[in-house]
């Protein structure tokens, strides 16, 4: 295990665990939202296979805190997706992961995830808009070099705002002695 000192006091030591995100009812495995169940599947595949292939043994806390986001996103893109699924088991329980053969380059990923994330604004529709701002989120995070999803991400914070990752992965269980 991996652990992050924030002081020179061991005692204020904190592991850098991965916590499970909480998708109770996948949000966007609907009907609803203007994207294929093929498309939110291959979606989900490729987000998963970049955690996988990306986030090392031994990540710091913020690596973990990715891990989490992108996989609870891939989990609601489709719950029931075998990449998503298995690598959250794997983060939740410490395993070694086994890395994964993407669809997409990290680059391609992140052009796809921009530009259905425009499509979706588009179309319109308070599900679809807020899948964009995930999808702006995720595109930027996996590749922070594509200045098209950097400019629609910052665009769609000054519409709509911050995009809340709490509301779709729950919240952090609280810590000990912590009220």
């Amino acid at each position: 295990m991996f652990y992050l000192c924030l002081a020179s006091d061991v005692s204020l030591c904190v592991e850098a665990k991965y916590i499970e995100p909480d998708v109770k009812e996948a949000r966007f495995d609907t009907g609803g939202v203007n994207l294929l169940k093929v498309d939110r599947d291959k979606l989900a595949s490729s987000v998963a296979a970049y955690v996988v292939n990306s986030i090392k043994e031994g990540a710091d806390a913020a690596a973990m805190e990715t891990a989490r986001r992108l996989l609870g996103f891939a989990l609601h893109l489709n719950p029931r997706n075998r990449d998503a699924v298995i690598a959250n088991f794997q983060f939740k329980k410490g395993l070694p992961r086994k890395k994964i053969q993407p669809e997409y380059s990290p680059v391609t990923l992140a052009e796809i995830l921009q530009s259905r994330a425009t499509f979706l604004i588009k179309n319109g529709g308070d599900l679809n808009v807020v899948l964009a701002g995930y999808m702006l989120s995720v595109a930027v995070q996996v590749d922070s070099t594509n200045e098209t999803a950097i400019y629609e991400l910052e665009m769609y914070r000054k519409d709509n705002g911050e995009v809340d990752w709490s509301s779709l992965l729950g919240s952090e269980p609280k810590k000990k002695g912590s009220k």
